[in-house]
């Protein structure tokens, strides 16, 4: 831990923190007893720091003064070292560049500290996985605790942002219902899609991958549903357009081996990483840190192990979501969640609202946009479908539901995208024909 401190700039930094007027309050956010080494230092900070919050004068000898009402006068080595400091003090100017290096530091030695607390933990028989969560909170903790919180900051903040002219970092995801209503998806959002089984909400989210790819985001899939293999293929079906008969029956021509080999140096970097083994939210946390993902993706909610099993099963998933939910902030970044769907009832119900999340109702609330995908069946919804698309235009409806059977004998439904919940904007639902054999979304036309 010797090495982990550097004693010249917390010198330098205390006898800043005397000499110079408005020092402490320029860098007030940025200050803490945890940049200091050793438990004098943090006295004589604390000593300033005292001073400072009471508007009283900071002086050596202000200072000497509360360490003797302390009785800590003696413990930080006596009135004249207090004098001392001065003789470090270098321009105010090195003040960032000193904060700065002594909260890497602080961090790394907090790293350490918890480093020896996992394994004394594993060491005593305690689960791993538990000891795991415990270290990443601490280290989490000692990250985040000297950010600057006062709305004053945040503010500046904002108006830096404003005064450059840089637009809000929102991804469009390329589906048209969905970017109309959200107009793009932030860092630190969380997007559920919901589905029934079998109904499209991986082909969804592997097409919602693809255009977030194009837009130059890297995304980290955890694939508890399918092997990274079966990932990589729809990936390939829904980019080149072959099918999927095509693909098992290795039946291509000319145009599609070309297409095939376009798809393939396209996705031939690191843009997009698919895990098929990972099970538990402190493997996504690993994960996320290896690859430093824009968009997590997570394929599905309900397949991942929860970390008390003796839980009851809504509070498990429950606490999945949330942990998902946080992440968006902790890692700034977006999650995308997707959820099997309960069933209501005999029939093909259309979904709506959070009674249809299955086994928790936390995977609705925890969510900034909630996307279900319905597979439209029901006489009245394809009246309804059939009305509100080009197909009246050119047809009348009976012709429409003759048309939807001969699509569905090929692989192709018509399927309804609702927009059910959106924090920062509408809500709203398009009609597209989905594609199983290319595992491909279409608008109508």
């Amino acid at each position: 831990m010797e090495k982990l401190c550097n004693s010249d700039f917390e010198r330098a930094v205390l006898g800043g923190m005397i000499k110079y007027k408005g020092i402490i309050e320029e860098y007030e956010g940025e200050l803490s007893p945890s940049l200091f080494r050793y438990d004098d230092s943090k006295d004589i900070y604390e000593a300033i720091m005292y001073l400072y919050k009471n508007d009283k004068a900071i002086s050596e000898a202000s200072v000497v003064a509360r360490l003797r009402d302390k009785d800590q006068l003696e413990f930080v080595r006596g009135k004249e070292y207090i004098y001392s400091l001065k003789d470090d003090i270098p321009s105010k100017y090195f003040f960032g560049p000193y904060i700065k290096e002594l909260k890497e530091l602080a961090y790394k030695r907090m790293v350490v500290e918890a480093s020896q607390k996992l394994i004394e933990d594993v060491e005593s028989g305690e689960d791993i996985n538990t000891s795991l969560d415990k270290f990443e909170r601490s280290t989490e903790l000692s990250e985040t605790s000297q950010d600057n919180n006062s709305l004053g900051d945040i503010m500046a903040d904002i108006f830096d942002e404003l005064e450059s002219g840089k637009s809000i970092d929102k991804v469009k995801t390329g589906i048209p219902i969905i970017d109309k209503c959200t107009n793009g998806i932030a860092p630190s959002e969380l997007v559920t899609i919901g589905a029934k089984s079998g109904v499209g909400k991986s082909a969804l989210a592997v097409r919602i991958a693809i255009n977030m790819y194009k837009a130059d985001k890297k995304i980290l899939i955890v694939s508890r549903e399918m092997s990274k293999k079966q990932v990589a293929e729809r990936i390939l079906l829904s980019h080149s357009g072959i099918s999927k008969e095509q693909y098992e029956n290795r039946d291509f021509n000319d145009g599609q081996w070309v297409r095939i080999v376009e798809t393939m140096e396209a996705f031939s970097g690191e843009g997009i990483i698919i895990d098929d083994k990972i099970s538990t939210i402190q493997e996504i946390k690993q994960a996320i840190r290896r690859s430093k993902p824009d968009v997590l993706i997570v394929d599905y909610v309900q397949l991942l192990t929860p970390s008390n099993p003796r839980d009851s099963r809504e509070r498990q998933v429950a606490e999945i979501s949330r942990e998902l939910k946080k992440m968006t902030s902790d890692f700034d970044m977006i999650v995308i969640q997707l959820t099997q769907l309960a069933e209501k009832g005999i029939g093909n119900y259309r979904p709506s609202g959070e009674s249809y999340t299955r086994e928790s109702r936390a995977i609705y609330h925890d969510a900034n946009s909630v996307v279900y995908v319905h597979h439209v069946t029901e006489e009245k919804e394809i009246e309804i479908a059939h009305n509100s698309t080009p197909l009246k235009e050119r047809q009348n409806v009976e012709e429409t539901k003759k048309m939807l059977k001969r699509f569905e004998e090929n692989g192709t439904r018509l399927t309804e995208i609702i927009v059910d919940k959106n924090r920062s904007g509408s809500v709203g639902s398009g009609y597209y024909w989905f594609s199983g054999a290319e595992m491909a979304y279409y608008s109508i036309c």
